[in-house]
Order: C-alpha cells, then sequence, then structure tokens
C-alpha cells in the first residue's frame, strides 16, 4: 500500500465511520468495509496487500490499548463469574466450533485457527459498545470486561504461538505456553508489588503528564523487544505492557490520582488510535479479504457456530443460577468480535496455516458481529435491566 492509496483510504475510511457512528456501528466495520471495497477483490485501488511495517506497529498499538482498558480494581468481587462466564463462552465456543469442522474434513489446524479466533470477545469494542448503553450496572460491566479479557489473553497467546511458527510441535508448545505464563506472571507480579508495597517510588512518574508517557512509551517497546528477543512475540509483549500500566489504577490512593492519570491515558492513546493506527490495520485486513468468499458456505458455517456456540455458552453460568435476562444479554454481548480474530486469522494466513476462505470467513464473522451486537444490546437493555 503506497502512501497514496493509504491517504485515500484513511479519507474513505474515517468518512464512513463518521456516517456509520449515527447508528452506534462501531469505527471497525466501517474500516474494513473501506478495505473490502478498495482492495483487489472489488475496485483494485488498493493493489499491495503485503505486510509492512506500518501495519505492524498499527497491531502493536491496537494491542497495546486493549491491555490498558482492563481493569483490576475490586478483581476478587467478579473474577469467580468472569472465569464462569469465559470458560462457558470459550470453551463451549472453541468445542463446537472445532468438532463441526474437524467433522466437516477441514484440516486440524485450521480448525484450532478458526476454534479460537471466534471463541474471543473483544474487550476493546465491549468498552465502546457499554460506552453507549446506559443503565448497565457495575457488576455486569465488570464482569463482561473481565471476560472478554481472559478471552483475549487465550488468544493472544495463540498469536504467540503462531507467531512462533511451531504449531503442530506439541512439545514445543508447551514450552511456549510456559514462556508466556513466566513471562506475564514476573512482569505484573513485580508491577502489582510496586504499586502495592512502593507506590512513592512511581509516584513523580505519576503526577507528572510527560513522565507517565515516557513511562508507557519505555515499558511498551522495552516489553516487546524483549519479548521479541526471547522469542515470545511483539503481540504478547505489547499486551502485557498495557496490563502492567492498567494495574496503576491498583495504587490505593485518596485523591484517585493514579486512576485518573490512567484513564487520561486511555483517553489519549484512544485519540491516537482512532485518528489513524486502528484505521490503517483493519483497511488493511479489509483489503486483504476476498469479497467473492465472505457468502461462501464456509462464511457461513463460521458465523453460525461462533453465534451459536459464544450465545449458549456465555449465558449458561448466570442462566443456571436463575438470572435469564442477565445471562441472554451477556451471551449476546460477548458475541462481540473485534481486533484479535482478525490479527490470529492474518498471521495464521501468512503463515500459510489457513486459507483464503478460511481467513475471510473470520473476519466477516468480526465484521458482521461488530456491527450487529452493540445494536442488539443496545435494544435487550432497553428492555432488559442488567
Amino acid at each position: 500500500m503506497n502512501l497514496l492509496q493509504l491517504v485515500l483510504s484513511l479519507f474513505i475510511a474515517r468518512a464512513l465511520a463518521l456516517a456509520l457512528d449515527k447508528i452506534k456501528v462501531p469505527g471497525i466495520t466501517a474500516y474494513i468495509l473501506t478495505g473490502v471495497i478498495l482492495g483487489p477483490s472489488i475496485l483494485a485501488i488498493i493493489t499491495d496487500v503485503s505486510p509492512d511495517i506500518i501495519v505492524n506497529f498499527s497491531l502493536i498499538f491496537l494491542i497495546f490499548y486493549s491491555g490498558l482498558n482492563v481493569d483490576f480494581k475490586g478483581l476478587r468481587s467478579y473474577l469467580r463469574q468472569a472465569l464462569l462466564t469465559t470458560l462457558t463462552g470459550a470453551g463451549i465456543t472453541l468445542a463446537l466450533t472445532l468438532g463441526v469442522m474437524l467433522h466437516l474434513g477441514f484440516s486440524p489446524i485450521a480448525s484450532l485457527v478458526v476454534a479460537i479466533s471466534v471463541s474471543n470477545t473483544a474487550t476493546e469494542i465491549v468498552v465502546v459498545m457499554l460506552e453507549h448503553i446506559r443503565g448497565v450496572s457495575d457488576m455486569f460491566r465488570r464482569v463482561l470486561i473481565m471476560a472478554s479479557f481472559l478471552d483475549d489473553l487465550i488468544a493472544i497467546g495463540f498469536i504467540a504461538v503462531i507467531k512462533g511458527s511451531i504449531l503442530g510441535n506439541y512439545l514445543s508448545v508447551g514450552a511456549e505456553v510456559l514462556k508466556l505464563t513466566l513471562f506475564l506472571g514476573l512482569v505484573l507480579g513485580v508491577m502489582y508489588a510496586l504499586v502495592r508495597k512502593y507506590p512513592k517510588i512511581i509516584y513523580p512518574l505519576i503526577v507528572n503528564w510527560d513522565y507517565l508517557l515516557l513511562l508507557s512509551s519505555v515499558m511498551l517497546f522495552g516489553l516487546v523487544y524483549v519479548a521479541m528477543k526471547t522469542g515470545i512475540g511483539e503481540i504478547y509483549g505489547a499486551y502485557v505492557a498495557g496490563l502492567a500500566i492498567s494495574m496503576l489504577r491498583l495504587v490505593k490512593d485518596p485523591t484517585l490520582l493514579y486512576e485518573v492519570r490512567v484513564e487520561e491515558l486511555v483517553s489519549r492513546m484512544s485519540t491516537v488510535l482512532q485518528f489513524f493506527v486502528i484505521p490503517i490495520f483493519f483497511i488493511y485486513v479489509g483489503a486483504r479479504t476476498d469479497a467473492s468468499l465472505m457468502v461462501s458456505s464456509t462464511t457461513l458455517l463460521v458465523l453460525t457456530l461462533a453465534v451459536v456456540g459464544k450465545l449458549v455458552g456465555a449465558s449458561l453460568p448466570l442462566i443456571l443460577k436463575g438470572e435469564y435476562a442477565a445471562g441472554l444479554s451477556m451471551g449476546v454481548a460477548m458475541n462481540v468480535r473485534g481486533s484479535i480474530e482478525p490479527a490470529v486469522v492474518l498471521i495464521a494466513l501468512e503463515r500459510g496455516l489457513i486459507s483464503a476462505d478460511i481467513f475471510t470467513a473470520v473476519v466477516s464473522v468480526s465484521l458482521i458481529t461488530s456491527a450487529a451486537v452493540p445494536l442488539v444490546f443496545r435494544v435487550i437493555s432497553e428492555y432488559v435491566e442488567v
């Protein structure tokens, strides 16, 4: 994608996003549609769809932002419910998708890539969706965001495994998962110790905005570099960096300075991302999508498995407690997909692990659910108290 194509794509994508925002449709839908229309499969205005450093950097910042949006405050009060929602939602979706696709003759690796991709819930879309809807209880909001975060962890870990090109070697996969776990535990453990026991050490870095920006930059690029050098992958490093910065909210401070600063960082990051980073990545994802395959039987199959699996699985814990309305609402809300799913299948496609029709099917699921689910959830929330 050359500079002229990029500028034109951004202009069209942002204009379309502005129009769709009037009906509360996330911008991601507009960006993917722009890429699909301008890409080789329709207008062929974007002809070069090979990945470049701009696309890779966009993905790093997007994943970092997803980590920033995770709020660890009051974790004990809702962690159990969030874990149950993740286990049943992601578990049933993964098992259903994997089982059906294997039964229909898809390869084990392709089936696993699709199953893990569509079992995820997009934290960044959930956050945007909740911002546009009033009347959602704080507990429901926290469970929903934490459950989507746990989904993200699974998908991000899987991306790191794919990036390491070790899929298929079970011993290597086990070693990679262990390495990912140790990296996550070490970084978050050190950060937790700092914010809980030594908050005065980081206070000078928080009270000054310039220092906070410097701290965030050092952590992001430092952890990405370490993750790349150790073979973990830049995607996982960026996500862990976002989680680490998010933990500043845990500092016990009656002035709420730390929490306010983190929210300010998230807000400013959101502005930069929405301006050009997120559009660039999803325009590229759309351009890689073959429009002729978006209405294929594979797309219909993956969409059905994704929606049914998540709706049944994510609603199950609350339904078993007798909270039928809240369970249905959770099942619908957890069905939204966004940035992680296209990232997973894009990397798998570039590694030769899946075909173009499977890639297009998953991207189509992301596009359809990111557009439809916020609208459906908004309607449900007007009649159901959650």
